[in-house]
């Protein structure tokens, strides 16, 4: 088929479906982004928070788990029952006490501290998945970075 016949029989499709005289269909509206993509960015925010406690990097390690604290709220608020399970009062009642605890280490700059609440925060979320019948998913410590092009080391002044 030449160009010229491909781009006829594509107008005659444009044309047909058009009426003539219809509006426009309406823009979408603005992006909201489902339980599955906070989680996973909430994710890959837990594993910055471990390479951030893990290099001593407190300002990041707090911002990190302000992140996570505020990807939780989000869910409570947007995704209170999901699947008929009653997701916002499940991290209600499992997930922000320990969200504080990681708090209360980082502001003291306690590794030791850290790295015990870090791993009790960890085991929350999977009693969540668990009780929330996602217990395929199964949140562990990062082996390894998976985040080659940022640096977690403290900034030295």
């Amino acid at each position: 088929m030449s160009r010229a016949s491909a781009a006829a029989v594509a107008a005659v499709v444009m044309l047909a479906t058009f009426e003539a005289g219809s509006e426009p269909a309406a823009p979408p509206g603005p992006y909201s982004p489902g339980i599955a993509e906070i989680m996973i960015m909430t994710q890959i925010r837990h594993a910055k928070l471990w390479l951030a406690g893990e290099a001593r990097n407190w300002p990041l390690a707090d911002y990190e788990i302000d992140e996570i604290k505020e990807g939780f709220e989000d869910v409570v608020q947007y995704f209170p029952v999901y699947k008929d399970m009653p997701v916002g009062k499940m991290i209600e009642a499992t997930i922000m006490a320990p969200i504080e605890d990681v708090e209360k280490a980082i502001k003291a700059r306690d590794h030791a501290k850290f790295v015990s609440t870090f791993d009790k925060l960890t085991q929350a979320c999977n009693s969540c998945h668990q009780a929330a019948n996602r217990a395929f998913i199964v949140i562990q410590r990062p082996a390894t970075s998976t985040f080659p092009n940022q640096s977690f080391a403290p900034k030295r002044d």
